[in-house]
């Protein structure tokens, strides 16, 4: 199961909170996402650089879009309830195309653990385990 190229992803967030501009590809359990990091964004901040903390939303944000595509086979997405060995190598700035990879790792309960990884230019810009936990 592979998605078209071009559309943006089913997100509760809507601008400047979307930080995912479309879906690359949907797999069975993977999912691939762009982010075009642009000077005009109210999220970069004023070096030019897009906050590593919204690196990580980013990879949460491809999670929870990964799951609504998923919808039926997987629990609703949530909130981001956990982190792990997130490792940050390099800076994410304007004029970047961020890739956004994501992979279910497992599901327990209500939660899914993942495995993320934001790249530019094929490079590994940050890369670690999150999970999303349903709402009660």
């Amino acid at each position: 199961m592979s998605t078209p190229p071009e559309r943006p992803p089913r997100l509760p967030q809507r601008s400047p909170f979307l930080l995912l501009d479309r879906i690359l590809s949907i797999e069975e359990r993977s999912g691939t996402f762009l982010k075009l990091v642009s000077a005009g964004d109210p999220c970069v901040a004023g070096d030019g650089r897009l906050p590593r903390v919204l690196v990580l939303e980013a990879m949460a944000q491809g999670g929870g879009a990964l799951l609504l595509e998923l919808e039926g086979r997987m629990p609703a997405p949530g909130y981001l309830a956990a982190v792990d060995d997130f490792q940050v190598q390099g800076d994410v700035r304007v004029g970047d195309a961020l890739r956004v990879e994501v992979t279910i790792l497992r599901t327990f309960g209500g939660a899914v653990m993942f495995k993320g990884r934001a790249l530019v230019d094929g490079s590994v810009r940050a890369e670690g385990r999150f999970t999303l936990v349903t709402p009660r």
